[in-house]
């Protein structure tokens, strides 16, 4: 039996926002696409439209003040945006605690007069019409009173300067890829922090879309000269990654758990290594072959994790095996000649502390990532 649409005036800000709301918190165990599709089932509407909702309340362009950024003091959840054609653009709890919708352009227009009160080098020069997008630089929340001038602020301990404030993520992505390309990592850097300052990697909210895990994990890797800081951004994506992509083989998901598994490395987690080198080796299996050139590159590595945990033998054997299936697939590869050599270290030298010379040789061994990329 087909749904019934609701008419015009039961899209109250409320059913919008509990709505949204429902979609958000959906999304988080099925995806967002999916939870769209429930959500319009379960209320009689079309999907396009909770789609279009929910996209309007994320859109960073569309955003009077940064998405995330705003709390309502009565319950203490976060508020999302909502605009009906009936009406101008407002903030509301989601879901709704029964307060009554509060301006955006009131709360903008407030926390823009904040921003240039107290830190208004913060903002660029002519762009103080859009101070308020520059909110997340200083500010880590603002709890919306009953009113949009009755603001509490809580304000970050070492404000942070924003890199393009209304870009949405994909764009964002896509510059920081072209500044590392371009041997600029610094800023590339600079614009990744900026469009996941509102995000806690160590919780359990995931990425609702693949540019923002992708944008962590990227983050993960340019910052990989600081293992500890960078390891929360590498889990964070390859976790997202996952569950929006459901599928462990998918070439995007390896990538991911590559540098997952090389930041563990780096870290000095040496078991949480080996166990995503096994992984990334069975998932590069079921996807390309035992010996194809990924697979073949991930065993070479994993060999020299095993042998920089102190297992020695069963580190030799498997980088033995592995050169002979890579003879054998693929002859004269120049990455059998490196991974032979550090095969022979293996068998000359003891491993040595870190910071010794034979452990130093070894962490830098395979080669192998720069001619058969994991």
């Amino acid at each position: 039996m087909p749904t019934r649409t609701p008419v015009l005036a039961a899209w109250t800000p409320a059913f919008v926002a509990e709505a949204v709301a429902a979609t958000l918190e959906h999304a988080a165990a099925h995806g967002l696409h999916q939870a769209a599709r429930d959500i319009a089932r379960s209320h009689g509407l079309s999907p396009a439209t909770v789609e279009e909702w929910v996209s309007r309340a994320r859109a960073v362009q569309a955003a009077p003040v940064p998405p995330d950024l705003l709390a309502c003091h009565t319950c203490a959840r976060s508020m999302i945006l909502i605009q009906l054609p009936s009406c101008g653009r407002a903030y509301l709890c989601a879901p709704s605690c029964g307060r009554t919708p509060v301006p955006a352009d009131e709360i903008r227009d407030a926390v823009a007069a904040v921003i240039l009160h107290r830190t208004p080098h913060l903002v660029p020069p002519g762009k103080t019409t859009q101070a308020a997008s520059y909110a997340l630089g200083p500010i880590q929340r603002v709890t919306v009173g009953a009113t949009g001038t009755d603001l509490h602020i809580t304000w970050r301990a070492v404000s942070r300067q924003i890199t393009g404030p209304m870009m949405a993520m994909a764009q964002r992505l896509h510059l920081a890829q072209r500044h590392a390309a371009h041997n600029t990592p610094e800023r590339a850097i600079d614009v990744l922090h900026s469009g996941l300052l509102h995000i806690d990697p160590t919780s359990s909210r995931l990425a609702l879309d693949t540019a923002t895990a992708r944008a962590a994990t990227l983050l993960a890797t340019l910052t990989s000269g600081e293992p500890a800081a960078a390891l929360p951004w590498a889990q964070w994506g390859h976790r997202s990654l996952r569950h929006l992509l459901r599928d462990p083989t998918n070439p995007d998901v390896r990538a991911v758990l590559r540098v997952l598994a090389a930041t563990h490395r780096a870290a000095g987690n040496l078991t949480a290594a080996t166990d995503c080198y096994s992984d990334l080796i069975r998932h590069h299996t079921q996807a390309d072959g035992p010996y194809a050139l990924p697979t073949l590159a991930a065993q070479a590595t994993l060999a020299v994790v095993l042998y920089e945990h102190g297992r020695q033998e069963p580190a030799r054997q498997l980088l033995a095996r592995t050169i002979a299936d890579h003879r054998r697939a693929h002859p004269h590869h120049p990455a059998v000649a490196r991974m032979a050599a550090t095969l022979y270290r293996m068998h000359s030298t003891a491993t040595g502390p870190p910071g010794h010379p034979t452990h130093s040789a070894m962490t830098a061994m395979p080669g192998t990532g720069r001619t058969a990329r994991t």
